[in-house]
C-alpha cells in the first residue's frame, strides 16, 4: 500500500497508461485507415496541439506557477479555458468557411474533446491530485480503445466515425472534472486581479506558443513542399514514435513545474536542487530510450510503417539526437517558467522562428530529411544558448550541484 500511495509510483503509472495508449492508437490508427485520411487525421491533431498551445497561454500555464490555489479561481480558471476553447472552435469554423476548406462537426467536437482532456489531466496534475489523474486516464484510455475497436468490427471506413468515437472518450473528461472540482464559485473582486495576473502574464506565454509552434513545424511544413510525400510521411511517422517522449517530457513538466515554482517562491537554490534532482530521475528514463531507438531504428520503424519505411530509418537516429537537446534544456525552461520570466520565453522562440525562416529553404533542397532535422536541433541549441545568456547576466548557475531539497 505504501508503494501504491507513493506520489511518484503513480505519476509513473499514469504516464505507463497514457504513453502506451497514445502510442498503440497511432499505430493502429496508421495500419487501419488510409494514406489520406491518417495525413488528415494528423492535421486535425496538429491543429488541436495549436489550440492546446494557444488557449493554455492564457489559463493552465499562468495557473500551474501560481500560489493561489483556492476554489475561487479554480473557477475562474476553468471557465476562462471555456470560454476560450468556444471562441477558438468558432473561429475555426469561419475560417475554414471562408477559406472553402470542408471539415465535419464532429471534427470540431473531437478537437474540443482533445483540448478538454488536456485541460483536465494538467488541472488535476497542478492540484497534485495524481490518483483522480490516473482515474481519468485510464477511463479515457479504456474509452478510446473501445472506440477503435467499434470502428474497425463495424466496418467503418469514414475518419468521421473514428473521430465520433474518440469525441466520447476525451468529452467525459468534462464531466470528470465538472464533478471533481466543482468550479462554480464566484468572486467578482478576486476575478477583475486573475483577469489582469492573466494578460500580464498570458500575453508573453501566448506570443510564444504561436512562436513556438511555427518554430517546431516549419521544417516540417516544408519538408513537403520541398521532398514530397513520401519523406514528409517517414518524418510524421517518426515524429509519432518519439510522441511517447514528448508526452512523457509534458506529463513530467505538468507535474514538476508546479512543485519548482513553489520551491523556488519559497528557497532559489533549493528550487533549483529540486529541479536538478527530477531532471536526473527522468534520465534514467529518458537516456535509455533514447539509446534502444538509435540501436534498434530501422526494426522500429520497418515495425511501424512496413518494409518500405526501412530506407527511411535515420530519421529516428536524428530525431534521438535532437531529444537530447530537447532534455537538456528541461532545467532551463522550468527555471524560467518557476521565475515567470515569460518575456524570454517569447524572444527565444522568435530569434527560433527567424532562423527556420531563413534557414530552411537552404538546409532542406541541400540536405533532405536530414536538414529538416539538423534544422530542428540548430533551433533547440539557439533557445538554450539564448537563455543561457540570460541566466550568465543574473549570476545563475542551473548545472552548478546545489543543496539538496
Amino acid at each position: 500500500m505504501k508503494i501504491l500511495k507513493n506520489p511518484k509510483v503513480l505519476v509513473l503509472a499514469d504516464q505507463a497508461i497514457f504513453s502506451g495508449t497514445s502510442f498503440l492508437l497511432t499505430i493502429l490508427i496508421a495500419r487501419t485507415i488510409s494514406v489520406s485520411d491518417f495525413g488528415a487525421y494528423s492535421a486535425i491533431i496538429l491543429v488541436a496541439y495549436l489550440a492546446i498551445s494557444a488557449i493554455s497561454a492564457w489559463t493552465t500555464q499562468v495557473f500551474q506557477v501560481a500560489s493561489d490555489r483556492s476554489i475561487g479561481y479554480i473557477s475562474f480558471v476553468f471557465w476562462a479555458h471555456m470560454l476560450l476553447m468556444t471562441i477558438f472552435v468558432a473561429l475555426s469554423k469561419i475560417s475554414l468557411l471562408v477559406f472553402s476548406f470542408h471539415t465535419s462537426k464532429t471534427a470540431l467536437i473531437f478537437g474540443f474533446g482533445f483540448v478538454m482532456y488536456d485541460f483536465s489531466r494538467k488541472m488535476l496534475l497542478s492540484l497534485d491530485k495524481i490518483a483522480s489523474t490516473l482515474i481519468l486516464d485510464v477511463l479515457t484510455s479504456l474509452l478510446l480503445l473501445i472506440g477503435f475497436y467499434l470502428f474497425q468490427n463495424l466496418g467503418s471506413t469514414n475518419m468521421s466515425d473514428l473521430l465520433q468515437y474518440f469525441s466520447y472518450a476525451y468529452l467525459i473528461s468534462l464531466a470528470f472534472i465538472l464533478f471533481l472540482l466543482k468550479p462554480f464559485y464566484f468572486d467578482r473582486k478576486a476575478s477583475k486581479l486573475f483577469i489582469i495576473n492573466h494578460i500580464k502574464e498570458g500575453k508573453w506565454l501566448f506570443l510564444t506558443a504561436i512562436s513556438q509552434w511555427w518554430a517546431g513545424n516549419l521544417f516540417v511544413v516544408a519538408s513537403g513542399i520541398y521532398l514530397g510525400a513520401a519523406a514528409l510521411g517517414a518524418l510524421r511517422l517518426g515524429q509519432s514514435l518519439f510522441g511517447v517522449l514528448n508526452i512523457l517530457l509534458q506529463t513530467f513538466e505538468n507535474y514538476v513545474l508546479p512543485q519548482s515554482a513553489i520551491k523556488i517562491q519559497q528557497n532559489q537554490t533549493l528550487g533549483i536542487a529540486y529541479i536538478q534532482e527530477m531532471n536526473l530521475k527522468l534520465a534514467y528514463v529518458f537516456i535509455p530510450i533514447l539509446l534502444m531507438i538509435i540501436v534498434f531504428a530501422a526494426p522500429i520503424m520497418t515495425l511501424a510503417g512496413g518494409l518500405e519505411y526501412t530506407a527511411y530509418a535515420f530519421v529516428l537516429s536524428w530525431l534521438s539526437i535532437l531529444y537530447i537537446f530537447i532534455f537538456l534544456s528541461q532545467p532551463i525552461r522550468f527555471f524560467f517558467r518557476s521565475m515567470q520570466m515569460n518575456s524570454h520565453f517569447f524572444y527565444a522562440y522568435f530569434i527560433s522562428l527567424m532562423f527556420a525562416l531563413s534557414s530552411s529553404h537552404w538546409m532542406i533542397s541541400t540536405y533532405g530529411l536530414k536538414g529538416v532535422i539538423s534544422g530542428l536541433i540548430g533551433s533547440q541549441i539557439l533557445l538554450m544558448a539564448y537563455w543561457s545568456f540570460i541566466l550568465y547576466l543574473k549570476n545563475i548557475n542551473l548545472w552548478k550541484s546545489s543543496t539538496s531539497y
